[in-house]
């Protein structure tokens, strides 16, 4: 089943959404603390009486999460499931042919056919 090129293109998808998501966020966060390290004076800068700027991009980080994780459910709701539940029904398909095909390799077992029989 790994070998399937629906399957190879299911991961590709996968692995290209995590990459992206994962660089938004980790991205995001290292901005926040450069700014917070390095410019001290425009993270303290007011934007509204007490809200600085720096709160306001601490409050971002809750916003852009919410992004990513609503951004990955639909990703997984029109990409990946429909791929994956037709993988899925491909994979038992297979397995089902390949037990019939087993069934109709051995032969049929009669009980007490001078056999002994087990418990």
């Amino acid at each position: 089943m790994s070998h399937d090129p629906a399957y190879q293109s299911l991961r590709r998808v996968h692995r290209r959404f995590a990459v992206r998501s994962t660089a938004a966020a980790v991205g995001g966060f290292l901005l926040y603390i450069l700014l917070s390290s390095f410019a001290p004076g425009l993270m303290n800068s007011s934007l509204s009486g007490h809200f600085t700027l720096g709160l306001a991009l601490g409050l971002g980080q809750f916003v852009l999460m919410a992004v990513i994780v609503w951004r990955y459910l639909v990703h997984m709701r029109t990409r990946f499931t429909p791929v994956a539940r037709g993988l899925h029904g491909l994979a038992r398909h297979r397995e089902e042919a390949a037990a019939r095909g087993r069934a109709a390799a051995e032969p049929p077992v009669v009980p007490g056919a001078g056999e002994f029989r087990p418990w």
